[in-house]
This record gives C-alpha cells, sequence and structure tokens, in this order.
C-alpha cells in the first residue's frame, strides 16, 4: 500500500518536472525567435537606412557656378557638306513647294551675313551633292512678281540697269526709277531670311555688286540693301555715276569664247550672278545695251585687217567720213542746246531735268532732224555687233564652267525692258529699217534660252500712272 502510494508520487513528481521542462524549453524558444525576429528588424534598418541616404543624396541639388559658353556662329556650310559626304541616301528627284507664303514667319539665322552657296532650286532633279554650298530643305523658296516677270527660287539676283536710258523722260524719267528701287526693296522685305539673295547694278562695261557672295534675306541685309542701292541715280544731275556704290565686280576668271572677249552691259552682271550659282536671275534694263564685238574679231570674220579698209571697199574714203561726222555733230550741239533751254526751265519749276542717253537717236527720232550714219564694222552683217545667238553661247559656257561641277540646272534668266509709256520704244532707236528692230528681237532670245520670262514695263511719271499702263505691278 505504501509502496503503491510511493509509486504514485513518484509518477507526479516525474510528470511536473517533464511539464517544467517543456514550458522552459517553450519559454526559450520564444525568447530566441525574439532575439532573432529584432535582430532581422534591426538589421534590416540599417541597410534601408544607408539606402535611403544614398538616394537621397543623389537627388540632392548644388549651386556650382558653371561658366557660360560663348554662342558660335552657326557654320551650316560647313557641316552640312561633312553631312554631304557622310550620306549615302539615294537622291531626292522631285518636291513640289507651295508659291503662297507661309503665315507664320521662320527666325532670322543668326551669324549668316555674307555667306556663299545656300538653298538651291534647280527644277527638277535634285541631291544633297547639288545643293551649293548648303543643303535646301526648301524654306527659302520665295515667289517673285519682277515688274511683271514672275517665278520663284531660294537663290535670287537682281539687276538694274544705271544707265541714262532708264532716265529718259518719255520712260518716266527720274521717277520711274526711283519707283525701281523702292520696289526691290519690297521685293526682297516679302523674303523669309531662308532666301538668298544678292543685288547687282551695272552700266556699259562696269558693275557692282551690293555683295560679293548670297546672303541671307534677314532683316539686317535688308536694311543694308536699301541703303547701299539709295544713292544709285538719286540726283537727277549726277546719273550713271556708279562710283558711290561700293562692291566693284572684277570678272574672276576669263572665259574662253571665239566672238565674244569682252561682255558688256547686262552680260557682265549675269556672269556675276551665274558665278555666285542663282537659280533665278531678273534683269531690268533700257535695251539690248552696247553690246560690240572686238574688232579683231570682226576684222577675222569680214576678212579685213582694219576698219578703214572695210570702209573704203563699201565706197566711203576719209573725206566722206569727215562731212558726215561734221553734219552730226552739229545736229548733237544744236540738239544739246534746246535740252539745256528746257532743263532750266524745269529747274525753276522744282523738277528733274531732262537726261538724254544716246544723242543720236534723241536726234533722229525725238527732232526729227537727218541724222547721217556711215558704215563700220558693227554694221556689216550684225548691225549692232553682238548677235544674240552669240550672247546664248558666251552665258552656256559660264554656266557649263559654274553649275555643271555641282550638277546644277541652268538658272532662269528674266528680262525686264523698260519702254515710254505711251508703248513706243520697243526697239531702242528709230530708222533704217531692219537696224530699228534688231535689238529687240535679239534681245528676247536670252530669256527663252535660259528658262525665263520677257517682259515689258511702261514708265510714267506718277505712280497712277505706272498702275493704269502695267496691271503687272498690282499682281502678286
Amino acid at each position: 500500500m505504501f509502496n503503491k502510494k510511493k509509486q504514485s508520487q513518484d509518477t507526479d513528481s516525474s510528470g511536473a518536472l517533464n511539464k517544467k521542462a517543456l514550458v522552459c524549453s517553450s519559454e526559450a524558444a520564444a525568447i530566441s525567435i525574439g532575439i532573432h525576429v529584432l535582430i532581422i528588424i534591426f538589421a534590416g534598418s540599417i541597410v534601408a537606412m544607408k539606402y535611403v541616404q544614398k538616394r537621397d543624396a543623389a537627388f540632392a541639388g548644388e549651386n556650382i557656378a558653371r561658366p557660360k559658353l560663348e554662342r558660335r556662329e552657326l557654320q551650316m556650310p560647313v557641316k552640312v557638306q561633312n553631312l554631304q559626304k557622310k550620306s549615302r541616301r539615294p537622291k531626292v528627284t522631285s518636291r513640289m513647294a507651295s508659291v503662297s507664303q507661309a503665315s507664320f514667319a521662320l527666325p532670322d539665322m543668326l551669324g549668316m551675313g555674307d555667306i556663299g552657296g545656300g538653298f538651291d532650286r534647280s527644277g527638277g532633279g535634285r541631291s544633297l551633292s547639288s545643293m551649293g554650298a548648303a543643303g535646301s530643305l526648301g524654306f527659302g523658296i520665295a515667289p517673285i512678281n519682277f515688274f511683271g516677270a514672275k517665278s520663284q527660287g531660294e537663290k535670287i539676283v537682281f539687276i538694274v540697269d544705271a544707265g541714262k536710258g532708264m532716265m529718259e523722260p518719255h520712260k518716266g524719267g527720274y521717277f520711274t526709277f526711283q519707283y525701281a528701287k523702292d520696289r526691290l526693296g519690297k521685293m526682297i522685305d516679302r523674303m523669309s531670311s531662308a532666301t538668298l539673295f544678292n543685288a547687282m547694278a551695272y552700266d556699259n562695261n562696269e558693275t557692282v555688286m551690293f555683295r560679293s557672295k548670297l546672303v541671307p534675306a534677314n532683316p539686317a541685309n535688308r536694311a543694308a540693301l536699301k541703303k547701299w542701292i539709295a544713292p544709285l541715280n538719286a540726283d537727277a544731275n549726277n546719273v550713271d555715276n556708279l562710283d558711290d556704290l561700293p562692291g566693284r565686280y572684277d570678272a574672276p576668271k576669263d572665259y574662253d569664247n571665239d566672238r565674244i572677249k569682252t561682255p558688256y552691259a547686262w552680260i557682265r552682271p549675269v556672269q556675276a550672278a551665274m558665278e555666285q550659282k542663282a537659280d533665278n536671275i531678273f534683269v531690268l534694263c533700257s535695251g539690248y545695251g552696247s553690246q560690240k564685238a572686238d574688232d579683231d574679231v570682226l576684222l577675222e570674220m569680214y576678212g579685213f585687217e582694219s576698219e578703214a579698209e572695210w570702209q573704203l571697199s563699201q565706197g566711203w574714203d576719209a573725206e566722206r567720213l569727215a562731212n558726215v561726222k561734221r553734219h552730226n555733230d552739229g545736229l548733237i550741239a544744236d540738239a544739246k542746246k534746246l535740252v539745256e533751254e528746257k532743263n532750266k526751265e524745269l529747274r525753276a519749276a522744282g523738277k528733274p531735268p531732262l537726261i538724254i542717253q544716246n544723242w543720236s537717236a534723241h536726234v533722229a527720232s525725238t527732232l526729227g532732224w537727218d541724222w547721217l550714219h556711215s558704215p563700220s564694222l558693227v554694221t556689216k552683217d550684225h548691225p549692232y555687233g553682238v548677235d544674240g545667238e552669240w550672247i546664248i553661247d558666251y552665258l552656256e559656257g559660264v554656266y557649263e564652267y559654274n553649275y555643271l561641277p555641282d550638277k546644277l540646272k541652268k538658272p532662269a534668266v528674266h528680262v525686264v525692258k523698260l519702254i515710254a509709256s505711251d508703248g513706243s520704244g520697243v526697239d531702242d532707236y528709230g530708222g533704217d529699217g531692219d537696224r530699228y528692230t534688231f535689238r529687240y528681237t535679239q534681245l528676247k532670245k536670252i530669256p527663252k534660252a535660259f528658262r525665263g520670262e520677257m517682259e515689258l514695263l511702261r514708265g510714267a511719271d506718277s505712280i497712277d500712272d505706272l498702275l493704269r499702263s502695267n496691271k503687272s505691278l498690282t499682281e502678286e
């Protein structure tokens, strides 16, 4: 009995110990787990703090004083040329262009004052290698109404005759020329800065240029053009004096030609415009100009060693030639007296004087006096020395030298001839049958050969008469 009771007590004691050990084990496990959790949280917090601190540092801004870079001048021609060399893209064969002007204004190009080459519009085929010194994106296409001759282009040259023929009274005299200068300025004002242009003036074999290269039509160059051209024939008493304008043109080379050795009148500025690779050339002139073939060329053609020998072959000896000269000189002297008397009256009335370009034409046509003609080398087969086909052949040589290496097409050459307000004067001088029509007939050949237009401008001494006689002036 006693043994059973003792056994039972031992059993209870053992169970209590086991239960106590189990409780201690559970408490130890819980404490261990808690410690590990705390360690994990602590370690994670440290990692998180370091990560957050690094991210915050990456986005912290600092005010660091940095030196300002000087804005450099754009070098568009050079950069585009480099791109041209690297590019292997196929040629662009055609492009449609809108004639109307954009409704927004393009920003002016910085630092492009006096650059060459530029934006080319050569007609049909186009490629990066055929766009002059800078590739064309079409931004510079400008529609032009040049006294009735209409076209559009990106590289444009305007040429104005500064001779006395532009200032004659029956052609509107002083007023018409001033109007022409003002209108030229307005044409350039309507261009965008992406259009390249130049302007030239000529008289006989002398030519002056606004710039030595095509320049962008930005505000600075537009203002400079107006300032450059302002003195041109501004004083009616000092006409055809190009000394007041800077920019004398000297041909950079001689173009080999069998018939024309020296280009005269508008041929010289057209040549200069072609050397600048213009795509449109506009000429305002009073006529065919003093185109004269070199004597040695004519002598070789006619088979004579001197002009005197040719004249003798036509029955004109020295005495007969001298008599004709005395007769004509007397007519000119009398005509000059009449004009001077008329000019005194005009000056007293505050009006500009009469300006006479060619006294022989004035005597024969205006006064109706008997002007006598004597033979000369330039009146045998070619009354005025140079046939229009000769000029075309000469300009073809200029084109081939300056355009073909860049695979550019011919420029469009447009000619506008100033005539009298009544429509007369289409031909330069009166009398002598075929000689009367020869110059205008030859003049028309040039624009036809160079994709251009031929127009006539009637001069007048008031704006109302100008607009009434020339509807094209109101068509924009």
